[in-house]
């Protein structure tokens, strides 16, 4: 169900506008005696004006043609086409639907055009494609200078390895799609006033939140216009390179403030005075952080910070992590990197998770450990812990 054709004559023609983009009438093509000359903007094929069951226009094929990429598209797909060209228009940006690359590399399912000349497709993904496909078709879309983003209902592996918005599935084929989840996020940083303060706990309270949700046609809206830009992940290896949407002032912000675990660099301090977990090498130091902040990820699902200054006698001279409390603001200890093994005092550890870099490092940990201590060894590509 193609909402674009090619009139010979007067060149693409859109059945979602009114005047189908050309100044014509709808009757000027819809059964028309002779016949108007329309043919598919994809595979050339001829085609004709039709109206749907539920009063959509489109245009389809005479005949099936054997390849073409405007065959086959569900209803869905054409809703989710249709709105988000709607939203780009209603912002005031032109929007194209159906657009193929001169040199077929591309087809957008939406092609907007800003007015400084700057362009983006926004491509509704509502079934299912392998990782690589997407990775490659934004790929070709970047080689043009072409921005992308998808919009898609899908669980994808790929979701945050492109720019993305998740949605959720209309109720009805003519009920509009929205967001699944708050696909926004804003930096926050606010004095601590938890009262007594626990030990973990810094001065301030600094980390994401999501504000009130966008609909689907104001988040269209504000990443054309550049009010919100993707967030990137700033964790090494930590999965996804985008982490949601965010204004460029906000990311700015959090890379900016210490606590926020944006834009931080583990500080190299010479060994005299140093922090026990100070005492390895600076690479070493890194390597163990990055291995630490991935484990956490992997287990918890939150992205854990590093907190060089925390004091606390529990650390042992070791490194404290934090992580987020569900999707509030407020964070948690999440594990203790390279305690003094011996400084350390178990009871007040608990069931934090000690994270060291050796074998040899957990032996000399567990002379003092009771036996449920919860130590994990990140030596290389696995962990081990007990």
């Amino acid at each position: 169900m193609p909402l674009t054709a090619h009139m010979l004559g007067h060149g693409s023609l859109d059945a979602t506008l009114e005047d189908l983009g050309r100044e014509l009438a709808w009757e000027t093509v819809y059964r028309t005696r002779p016949r108007a000359l329309l043919t598919c903007t994809d595979c050339g094929g001829a085609m004709h004006a039709k109206i749907s069951n539920r009063g959509a226009r489109f245009f389809a094929h005479d005949r099936r043609p054997a390849h073409c990429a405007a065959v086959g598209e569900s209803a869905e797909h054409l809703l989710l086409k249709t709105q988000l060209a709607q939203a780009a228009r209603a912002a005031g940006f032109r929007a194209d639907l159906e657009v193929t690359a001169d040199h077929r590399g591309w087809r957008a399912d939406v092609l907007v055009v800003a007015p400084d000349g700057r362009r983006t497709a926004l491509e509704a993904q509502v079934s299912s494609a392998p990782f690589d496909e997407i990775l490659e078709r934004t790929s070709r879309y970047r080689d043009d200078g072409i921005e992308t983003v998808w919009f898609t209902p899908l669980s994808a592996r790929w979701l945050g390895h492109v720019p993305s918005v998740p949605l959720q599935h209309p109720a009805t084929p003519s009920t509009p799609w929205k967001l699944t989840r708050p696909a926004v996020r804003r930096f926050r940083a606010d004095p601590c006033t938890c009262d007594p303060r626990p030990p973990w706990h810094n001065s301030v309270h600094a980390g994401w939140t999501h504000p009130t949700p966008y609909n689907l046609d104001a988040i269209v809206a504000r990443i054309l216009d550049g009010r919100l830009v993707p967030v990137p992940t700033t964790v090494p290896l930590a999965g996804p390179p985008y982490d949601g949407w965010a204004t460029p002032k906000d990311i700015e912000a959090a890379a900016r403030h210490p606590d926020s675990g944006e834009g931080f660099e583990l500080p190299y301090v010479p060994p005299v005075g140093a922090a026990w977990y100070q005492m390895w090498p600076p690479e070493e130091q890194h390597r163990l952080l990055n291995a630490a902040i991935t484990w956490i990820l992997n287990t918890t699902g939150k992205k854990a910070t590093p907190r060089p200054r925390w004091t606390a006698t529990w650390l042992a001279g070791g490194l404290g992590l934090s992580r987020t409390i569900g999707n509030s603001w407020d964070i948690t200890s999440a594990a203790l990197i390279r305690p003094d093994p011996g400084r350390i005092d178990w009871l007040q550890i608990g069931d934090l998770p000690v994270i060291v870099g050796s074998a040899e490092e957990r032996r000399s940990l567990e002379t003092s450990a009771p036996t449920d201590a919860h130590i994990i060894v990140l030596s290389g590509p696995s962990a081990t812990g007990r």
